[in-house]
């Protein structure tokens, strides 16, 4: 079901497009004239507010794995912490000492999430695997 709604998604996209590319080939033929100009910007709104709507929804799921995961496969490490940040940044720490750092990016598509963390690694999988949660990070 989540191949159709991307589906959707990038059908929508190509009929916001249609306007646009249209007011650019009456544009290129009549040169520049008032109407035509009005129109390109006119028919640019539909197409960027949707683009920012499906922006906000990718950064309001975003923003649901920022906190703090107690890590248990850190090598030699048993109560390392990670804290995922608004800032898309990262750092694991051991008792206020700050052991890796850097920044960390999601990606999904329709049916699957993935945080991955720094250049090879993964939220859950590998030395980031967590067994608790604390949602009450200060974001």
């Amino acid at each position: 079901m989540s191949a159709i709604g991307e589906l959707i998604v990038w059908i929508i996209y190509a009929i916001l497009c249609i306007p646009p590319l249209r007011a650019l080939f009456i544009l290129r033929k009549n040169k520049f004239n008032k109407n035509s100009t009005i129109y390109l910007v006119l028919s640019f709104l539909p197409l960027a507010l949707f683009a920012y709507s499906q922006y906000s929804n990718y950064r309001e799921a975003e923003l649901e794995y920022v906190g703090k995961y107690y890590l248990t496969e850190y090598p030699n490490c048993d109560s390392c912490v990670l804290h995922l940040k608004r800032a898309n940044s990262y750092s694991v720490t051991l008792n206020g000492n700050e052991l890796e750092h850097g920044y960390w990016k999601y990606r999904s598509g329709g049916d699957y999430w993935i945080v991955d963390i720094g250049e090879y690694g993964q939220l859950g999988t590998g030395k980031y695997k967590y067994h608790d949660r604390d949602n009450n990070f200060e974001k």
